[in-house]
């Protein structure tokens, strides 16, 4: 069912495939298959992030500021027949139209807090709001015009599934001169936990990027900004960490750590032993043996 406002604790582990195959193992008594992934388990999810032109989404992130902020756009996709054995290279994509439904996100992160504000549009819809917000910042709109009611009139041409929160989007995207910055492509194997299905456990593969084509309907390409052999597993939850999973990650000696899809793309611009592109090769390395 979807939800368009939640919040969340959030703990990310760069992880070796081999590391991942064994967890899978370890993991399977005690979680389930998304219903909406294919029958290994995977589907794949397909962003544009929006940044400004002093990369302000980028530099907090980098910078661990206590709060911030993100405004994605993304849309779910079919992973068709891959398995975890598969590379990009197995990875065909499929056709999207206008009528494709998308799901336009502002999330911030408090102090280690995850708060989600969303809204389903079609991607068509989606598309034409995000040129509105690029006219306004254009046309050097202040706050006291995207807050007037002419405004809210033209927000309510835009079918979505809260327009609150679409004149939020609005305020947030034209006040920090927000435009699409790229497109970030991975396929994710996604897993519940039998007894909280708000815990969620899981593993991302092939995180690729791209700068150009900023439309979700040319497909998923984009240059590999993760070693090869490399997943991102994600714990989600709003509660305690189970003991049970507390202990299956310190079998593997993982601990907590930052790892931002937006930023990495920025590995592949930045000079090679630049400092992110240091910390990807170095962790990756050290968990990868």
């Amino acid at each position: 069912m979807f939800t368009d406002n939640f919040c969340r604790y959030e703990f990310k582990f760069p992880v070796s495939y081999d590391v991942m195959n064994a967890m899978i193992e370890d993991l399977t008594p005690y979680v389930e298959k998304d219903k909406y992934a294919n029958r290994h388990g995977f589907y794949c999810l397909s962003s544009i992030y929006f940044d400004n032109d002093i990369d302000q989404c980028y530099h907090e992130t980098m910078n661990g500021q206590k709060y911030r902020q993100k405004v994605r756009l993304r849309v779910y996709r079919s992973a068709g027949e891959m398995s975890a054995a598969s590379g990009v290279d197995n990875v065909v994509d499929e056709k999207i139209g206008d009528d494709e439904p998308s799901y336009f996100e502002i999330k911030a992160k408090i102090d280690g807090l995850v708060v989600k504000r969303r809204v389903k549009m079609k991607l068509g819809e989606a598309m034409a709001f995000t040129e509105f917000t690029g006219k306004q910042i254009d046309e050097g709109a202040d706050a006291a015009q995207i807050l007037s009611a002419e405004n809210e009139a033209e927000l309510k041409k835009f079918n979505s599934s809260n327009p609150q929160i679409l004149k939020e989007l609005d305020f947030i995207i034209v006040t920090k001169k927000l435009r699409p910055r790229n497109v970030v492509s991975y396929e994710r194997l996604a897993m519940f936990s039998k007894d909280d299905p708000e815990l969620r456990i899981t593993f991302d593969l092939n995180v690729r990027t791209r700068g150009d084509e900023l439309d979700l309907a040319k497909g998923t390409g984009g240059k590999l900004s993760c070693p090869e052999n490399v997943a991102i597993l994600e714990i989600k939850t709003g509660k305690e960490i189970p003991l049970w999973l507390v202990k299956l990650v310190a079998k593997y000696s993982y601990r907590n750590k930052t790892f931002s899809k937006y930023c990495s793309y920025y590995v592949n611009m930045l000079p090679a032993k630049s400092l992110y592109a240091e910390y990807v090769e170095t962790e990756h390395e050290r968990h990868g043996n």
